[in-house]
């Protein structure tokens, strides 16, 4: 209700987890108060992935007008930064 009221640009279930955070990491509420759900919620995790899903079939063609930038992203990036990274560290103090 709080996305849909400001018209945050953020999904509802990131600003849930968000806000969790922030209670449990200034002690507002104790791990011991989520501890009897938690089970239950592991066992049914995959059905938070459903509407996650449902957003990646609904734009399909949007994907596939740029799946070359996609892959680029997910494959050539990393590895520019590990070769990046590996050059930097190796001109670092522990030279053979």
């Amino acid at each position: 209700m709080i996305v849909a009221f400001y018209a945050l640009p953020i999904p509802a279930s990131l600003l849930g987890l968000l806000i969790l955070f922030g209670l449990l990491h200034w002690k507002l509420i104790g791990i011991d108060w989520l501890e009897p759900a938690s089970p239950l919620l592991i066992k049914y995790l995959a059905f938070f992935f459903i509407p996650v899903g449902v957003g990646v079939i609904n734009h399909l063609s949007l994907l596939a007008n740029n799946i070359l930038l996609i892959i680029i992203l997910l494959f050539g990036l990393p590895a520019i930064v590990l070769v990046a990274v590996g050059k930097v560290s190796n001109k670092g103090r522990y030279r053979d």
